[in-house]
């Protein structure tokens, strides 16, 4: 059954949390209406209940705004894509990634060209309004309907992008330091093994890593270093949580057989002399690559 402009006008009021006044009352719904109708048309693949929305532009009424010019003001059929978005609609998610996300990509690029710069920036942004981080939630709910989406994104992923260009290059192969007091110094064999075969499984390990893409680098880097689930590297993927832990199995063998290939040249031993190095240095792979990734945020 259709929502009724009343029922629209209702959860508006509640949304904004301050009463209309009755005289505007019946222009109020017709607007409602009227703009419901634009984002539906807009999105028409997009599902999202009419009350969740109408009380969603009510909270996006500007302080001390009358309901109608406020009403009239917000760019409602961004903060329709925006909310459907964090409601994980798949439909919105993917009209956010055309319309929004590829064109902001762009921008990025000119910052830096690099395509495994402009990709994690671009995933850093999507994590940021989409995921949210450990101090605040998914940035994507503090679009207000000011001004385009599309711009209110490409400063947000220009910041990030600018963010990443001050740091100095994090690239660099493990130093001692870090690796020590990741590694440790409990257990005997690997303090020997740490001392004799230290600067090669360095250079080997960060030989890996370069050669891992920009995806696998970056899902390994928000898994690791940033702590993400495998659920909420998900919804940031758009894809189920079982395709992710693919993702991230694929990616550590893959570093792991880098390694071992690059230990296996340096240090010209057979196969089951690097699998034994391997064997110790396995269960630490993870912490090394963590902490090399830590530098970065």
């Amino acid at each position: 059954m259709p929502t009724s402009p009343s029922e629209l006008v209702q959860a508006f009021v509640a949304g904004a949390a301050r009463p209309c006044p009755p005289e505007e009352l019946e222009a109020l719904g017709g607007l409602l209406v009227e703009s419901l109708s634009r984002c539906q048309q807009a999105w028409p693949e997009v599902n999202l209940a009419p009350e969740v929305f109408a009380s969603h532009l009510g909270k996006c009424l500007p302080p001390g705004e009358a309901p109608v010019p406020g009403l009239r003001a917000l760019l409602c059929e961004d903060l329709y894509l925006a909310l459907a978005a964090l409601q994980e609609d798949r439909s919105a998610l993917a009209a956010l990634e055309r319309t929004v996300f590829a064109p902001v990509e762009r921008a990025v690029q000119r910052v830096d060209a690099a395509e495994a710069f402009v990709d994690e920036v671009m995933q850093l942004t999507r994590l940021r309004l989409l995921v949210g981080e450990t101090r605040h939630g998914p940035r994507l709910g503090d679009y207000a309907g000011k001004g385009p989406l599309r711009r209110w994104t490409e400063a947000v992923a220009v910041g990030v992008a600018v963010s990443l260009k001050r740091r100095p290059d994090r690239t660099t192969p493990l130093d001692d330091a870090m690796i020590e007091s990741e590694l440790g110094t409990t257990d005997a064999e690997l303090s020997l093994l740490r001392q004799r075969y230290r600067p090669a499984f360095r250079a080997a390990f960060a030989e890996a890593l370069s050669g891992l893409s920009a995806r696998e680098r970056n899902l390994l880097r928000l898994s690791l270093a940033q702590g993400l689930g495998v659920e909420a590297l998900g919804a940031l993927h758009q894809v189920h949580a079982s395709t992710v832990s693919r993702w991230l199995a694929h990616a550590r063998s893959k570093l792991l057989e880098g390694t071992r290939g690059g230990l296996a040249r340096r240090l010209a031993l057979d196969p089951s002399q690097v699998d034994s190095i391997i064997r110790v240095l396995d269960g630490h792979l993870e912490l090394s690559f963590s902490a090399l990734l830590k530098q970065e945020d």
